[in-house]
Parts: C-alpha cells; sequence; structure tokens
C-alpha cells in the first residue's frame, strides 16, 4: 500500500506542468499541488494535542486566489488516516494556530516572516510553491522546475514545530536544515 501511494506521489510530481513564475498557476497544476498536499497530510504525523480543537478535522488552510481555493476543494472531505480534511480559507492571515496545514501562494516575504513567526509555536505544516519559501522559514516548498514539481523540506524547521514526515517522504525530497 505505501509502495503505491508512492508511485502515485511520483506520478503526480511528474505530471505537472510548466507555469510562468510570475503568472499564477493554472487551475490543474493547483490540483496537482492539492493532490501532493493530501499525500503530504497522509505522511506526516502531528503530536496528538495538535487535534484537542479540531474533532476528526484535519484542516488545511489556504491563503492564496480563487483558482488554489477551487482546486483544494478536490480533497476537502478525504480521509487522512481517521481524520477528515476539512478546507479553510485563510486569506485574512488570523487564527492560523487552528490550521494543520497552512498552504501559503503568492506572498511577499515579510508576509511570510511573520506568518512563520506567528505559527513557530504551534504543530502546522507550512507547504508553499517558490523556492524562497524555505530560506523565508517555510517547511515544505513544491517548486515548478522544467515542468516538473520538485519537493524541498526543511527538515530542522519541521522537527522544531513538533511534526514527523516519513522517511519514504523525506527521500523523495530535496532536505534543507540540520537533521
Amino acid at each position: 500500500m505505501q509502495n503505491a501511494i508512492k508511485i502515485y506521489l511520483l506520478a503526480l510530481m511528474l505530471f505537472s506542468s510548466s507555469a510562468s513564475c510570475a503568472a499564477p498557476l493554472a487551475l490543474e497544476q493547483y490540483t496537482v499541488l492539492a493532490a501532493l498536499t493530501l499525500n503530504f497530510a497522509r505522511f506526516t504525523q502531528w503530536p496528538e494535542q495538535a487535534f484537542a480543537n479540531s474533532g476528526n478535522n484535519l484542516q488545511v488552510c489556504l491563503v492564496g486566489d480563487n483558482a488554489l481555493l477551487q482546486s483544494f476543494d478536490s480533497i476537502s472531505g478525504k480521509a487522512v488516516g481517521d481524520r477528515v480534511i476539512k478546507i479553510i480559507n485563510s486569506d485574512k492571515l488570523r487564527n492560523l494556530n487552528q490550521c494543520h496545514i497552512l498552504f501559503l501562494s503568492e506572498l511577499s516575504n515579510s508576509v511570510l516572516s511573520q506568518v512563520f513567526l506567528d505559527t513557530r509555536q504551534f504543530p502546522v505544516l507550512t507547504i508553499g510553491e517558490e523556492a524562497n519559501f524555505i530560506e523565508s522559514g517555510g517547511m515544505v516548498a513544491m517548486v515548478n522546475t522544467d515542468g516538473k514539481i520538485q519537493l524541498h523540506i526543511n527538515l530542522a524547521t519541521v522537527k522544531s514545530s513538533g511534526l514527523t514526515i516519513s522517511s519514504s517522504l523525506l527521500r523523495l525530497a530535496k532536505i534543507v536544515g540540520d537533521n
């Protein structure tokens, strides 16, 4: 089963089409990023107290345009273990501590830095789509390079938040930060 998920993840990474860095990603590419985010949820462990106020929901918060929000509808309600994905529009950048996953799209470095300061004491997996996302303090960047999605993971930041990412997924990524 785990090998099937790994193959699915690799296929999704290879499937994505290239997009201009200056233009927003197409709905199809955001749908691929949503599927990859679902797989990240399945390969990440949160401390049990992270779910104290969310019932059986795994809350995926989104900051981005309508295409991003629309494409992530495809994973809403999907099961992740005994939890269910709930999509939350967090464009106001408030109550980010309610998030288990925070997908950030097209924010300036200064805004990203503030978001990371606001969430660093919580077990929130931060995901972005630009290479500088990791440099700003993010955990996972899904970077489109020559039509393929490359995963970059800041392992030190992930660990400091109390999260654990499966070694199966880590093998597919470029690891940044101390192990």
